[in-house]
């Protein structure tokens, strides 16, 4: 069995949960860019996909393969992204699917892998949820009414900074922490982990106030563009000190900028993203109020143009 998750806090609470269930899994990190030709790769083995949305452009060619991989063997996906227009849970050809745009995909797999609210993988799961702001849930809050709230939330930062400090494409700590996690090992007990918390958590003012002095306003968003932080912490403070509604922070690859989207208020930040990233061939998408998205390098300040622009015709600027 395969595991194709997200890299973030909420990917790899996730991640563990199926690993506590499926020992013998093997687990890769992707996203919602990379997951078609992830897909491509996989031959005969049965699939489970958490926290990864499937983005409008490559939605037919997603789900092809997906069409390819469950008539042989087992599909499974879990996710809390909203589904790209014109397609339905309905027209994903897996073998199950659970979806719920309110709850983050930890509470999803534990619901369907577990279920008991007294289980020990319950507070990996509110890890996940804390992660990904999703931790005002019902369920999220009768499981959270089994602990200690005051320890746990200790583990969930420990945990999510750690994840930051660590870096976006350390795969292998990632794998190595989802597997630690499967085994109800609390954050704060695992050194390394700890170590990258901590040292994330010194940088964290220096580079805030880095971006503070760097950030950059077109209109209704401000931006910022290689920042050695977060992607998704630079862009919440390129909103707060931009005064905008929203904040993007961009980071060079090659001859594309991957990129961290925040706002407030906008509600469908992430239909915004992905129209404006698709008109310039890029991909973008996520929630409706955090999103991602990836264009070629010199269509970046396009991409900003066409966020401001349909940002002031939503909101009648």
């Amino acid at each position: 069995m395969i595991i194709f998750a997200h890299g973030d806090c909420d990917g790899i609470c996730s991640a563990a949960i199926v690993l506590h269930k499926f020992r013998d899994a093997k687990l890769f990190f992707t996203s919602p860019a990379g997951l078609l030709n992830d897909l491509k790769g996989i031959s005969c083995e049965d699939l489970i996909i958490v926290d990864i949305a499937i983005t409008s452009r490559f939605k037919d060619e997603i789900c092809d393969e997906l069409k390819r991989i469950s008539a042989g063997n087992m599909v499974m996906y879990f996710d809390h992204h909203p589904l790209p227009p014109n397609l339905s849970e309905m027209n994903i050809p897996v073998n199950v699917i659970f979806r719920d745009e309110y709850a983050c995909t930890s509470e999803l797999v534990f619901r369907y892998f577990i279920g008991e609210i007294h289980h020990d993988m319950g507070r990996v799961m509110l890890y996940g949820c804390i992660g990904d702001y999703r931790d005002d849930t019902e369920f999220s809050k009768t499981v959270l009414n089994c602990w200690d709230k005051r320890e746990l939330y200790l583990d969930a930062g420990v945990l999510i900074e750690g994840i930051e400090g660590a870096g976006k494409r350390n795969y292998d700590f990632k794998r190595a922490l989802a597997s630690k996690l499967s085994n109800n090992i609390k954050p704060s007990l695992n050194g390394e982990l700890v170590k990258y918390a901590l040292n994330e958590a010194s940088r964290s003012d220096e580079m805030r106030l880095y971006v503070k002095r760097n950030v950059k306003v077109y209109g209704c968003v401000s931006y910022v563009l290689d920042v050695p932080w977060s992607l998704g912490k630079s862009a919440i403070y390129a909103r707060v000190y931009g005064g905008t509604i929203v904040g993007i922070a961009g980071e060079s690859r090659g001859g594309y900028i991957d990129m961290s989207i925040r706002s407030i208020g906008l509600r469908n930040l992430n239909d915004i993203v992905s129209m404006v990233a698709e008109s310039l061939g890029g991909v973008g998408g996520g929630h409706r109020d955090a999103a991602g998205a990836r264009i070629e390098k010199s269509k970046f300040m396009d991409f900003i143009h066409g966020i401001d622009e349909r940002v002031r015709m939503l909101m009648n600027i």
